[in-house]
């Protein structure tokens, strides 16, 4: 019999939305919460539990992810079909044990853990823990450290033009994260403009809230600007996902007058923009917004380390009250560990230090790999020569079938992925190629066994 009475406990360090999320997934693993039950609506279980709605949607969002629940339009929130899970069998160690799992090839968007700076990091953390260590364990404001808070504005003014405060800043869990509380907190009459094609967990949100989107078809310099705005945009300006344009400056000065007039909201989702290879990264475009209507999300999974899980808001400072008022009852999922660890590295230069030697060597990458593609036959489609990002995307020429490249291409070996899944029309034809964790002297080469891969 489901329980959703104590799916919270005090003794748990556990962020609350972890808490409910890994009750509600293990009732529904046990069996105790059946297919089709109907769980309570977000508002009211929040005030059953006592937690803000947004700790709750937050849950039913994973777990609706993960395949645990669904969303039906106007209906509520069901449990999916999952079959009860028994308890894992606890097997003795292997010896030898196995090698560690090699990197997927040419997988998009991936940053090269080998040129973590793991000895200036390691540093940082040991000063942290010999002169802060409560800095470590403990964080009373949700908006985050605010000496990283402090570190992130000023690295925004260096780096994409953006004048902001402190004040101004909240750490996330990521840029997902990110994206969610802006979306969550700016969206009030159910609409919401989108990319297509764009990234797919901005989508599965809206999906998940029921939203009407306007999608914004993309062309060669990113999103074409709609006639009637929306309450709501999200924008990838300086580097398109997934196809890799460049928004012009007069397009994003459309946009911005767009949403002034309209009193709506223009989310910047700036996941990699300083890896671009011809030139001086384009400043952002919050970096333009004389009307305070841009929310700028940030992240340093590109640019750093995913193991972080950290990302970041810049907010116009008419938003600093509204978005305060919700989070102080809630708690941060930011994680805490890192958080002052990162102040100190950006603050010693280490950080500037890293991202300018990543932006080399992934430039470097980045010929290697757009030359062995302009070698495949004409046949097979084209890439636009970008140079920028973690990824190039290759559009197919017809009557190429996507899908079967793409399964040859896994079967290979190969991690790339389809661009018809970022497409809701499923229009858009191509593979999504990374290049950034393989070594210039074995990248050539993969490219090449990847185009032999795919020509079926």
């Amino acid at each position: 019999m489901a329980d959703l009475a104590h799916l919270l406990s005090q003794a748990n360090p556990s962020p609350r939305y972890v808490q409910i999320g890994d009750g509600l997934r293990n009732q529904i693993s046990e069996g105790h919460l059946v297919a089709g039950a109907r769980l309570p609506a977000s508002r009211a279980l929040a005030q059953d539990l006592g937690v803000a709605r947004s700790t709750v949607v937050t849950a039913y969002d994973q777990l609706i992810a993960e395949g645990y629940l669904e969303a039906r339009q106007g209906a509520g929130i069901f449990v999916c079909d999952v079959a009860p899970i028994s308890p894992t069998r606890v097997l003795p160690p292997q010896s030898p044990t196995r090698p560690p799992q090699q990197k997927q090839l040419l997988l998009p968007g991936a940053p090269d853990p080998d040129i973590f700076p793991v000895q200036p990091w390691a540093r940082c953390v040991a000063r942290v823990a010999r002169s802060t260590p409560q800095a470590l364990v403990h964080q009373d404001d949700p908006f985050g450290d605010p000496v990283l808070r402090r570190e992130i504005a000023a690295y925004a003014g260096r780096w994409r033009g953006i004048v902001a405060t402190a004040d101004q800043v909240i750490v996330t869990s990521g840029a997902s994260e990110a994206l969610r509380l802006a979306m969550e907190l700016l969206v009030s009459d159910s609409h919401i403009a989108l990319e297509s094609p764009g990234y797919v967990p901005t989508q599965k949100f809206a999906s998940a809230r029921g939203w009407t989107v306007n999608w914004m078809p993309v062309g060669a310099q990113g999103a074409a600007l709609p006639k009637q705005a929306a309450e709501v945009t999200v924008l990838t300006p300086s580097h398109q996902f997934p196809l890799g344009g460049s928004l012009p400056v007069p397009v994003r000065q459309a946009f911005l007058q767009a949403a002034a007039e309209r009193n709506g909201w223009i989310i910047e989702d700036d996941f990699d923009s300083e890896f671009r290879y011809a030139g001086q990264p384009v400043p952002a475009m919050a970096a333009l917004d004389h009307h305070g209507c841009c929310v700028y999300a940030g992240t340093f999974s590109k640019t750093f380390s995913h193991s972080l899980r950290l990302g970041y808001l810049i907010l116009p400072s008419s938003l600093i009250s509204h978005f305060r008022d919700t989070l102080n009852q809630t708690v941060g999922g930011a994680p805490i560990t890192a958080q002052r660890p990162l102040a100190e590295f950006m603050a010693s230069g280490q950080y500037d230090r890293h991202i300018r030697r990543a932006r080399r060597l992934y430039a470097q990458r980045y010929a290697v790999a757009a030359a062995a593609l302009a070698d495949w036959p004409d046949h097979l489609g084209h890439f636009p020569p970008h140079q920028a990002g973690m990824q190039i995307a290759f559009h197919l020429a017809s009557p190429h079938n996507e899908q079967e490249m793409v399964k040859a291409a896994q079967a290979a070996g190969f991690s790339i992925s389809s661009l018809s899944r970022y497409d809701p029309s499923g229009q858009t034809q191509g593979l999504l190629i990374g290049f950034c964790q393989s070594p210039p002297e074995q990248l050539k080469g993969q490219i090449e066994r990847l185009g032999r891969a795919i020509q079926i």
